[in-house]
């Protein structure tokens, strides 16, 4: 018994048009990169992926404001209260900024 010729070119075009979508939707930039976790001090911090983080940090003027709004008020404020030196800010800003350095698509 020899297959149906429609039916398998049917059932191959379903198949191809599967595997379309699936890639799509692999590629489709719109979708949120889950955050990366970053250990400081003993503390976890979220890191959103660059192109997820406020639109307010192309306004920033300073690497201060950058890493207070790529952190969050929340976690800015638990940062701070571990009374950080300029030297640790400075560790703590390295951290944040190479969060996502290995994605793909890190948007820088």
């Amino acid at each position: 018994m020899t297959a149906n010729p429609k039916t398998t070119a049917t059932a191959r075009k379903a198949s191809t048009t599967r595997v379309q979508a699936l890639k799509a939707e692999a590629l489709d930039e719109t979708q949120p990169v889950p955050p990366v976790v970053i250990e400081h001090r003993g503390m976890e911090y979220e890191i959103p992926h660059p192109l997820d983080a406020p639109f307010e940090l192309l306004e920033c003027d300073s690497e201060l404001e950058m890493v207070r709004l790529m952190v969050g008020d929340v976690q800015w404020k638990a940062y701070k209260a571990t009374g950080p030196s300029l030297r640790d800010f400075g560790v703590f800003m390295d951290k944040v900024n190479s969060a996502h350095e290995d994605d793909d698509n890190s948007g820088n």
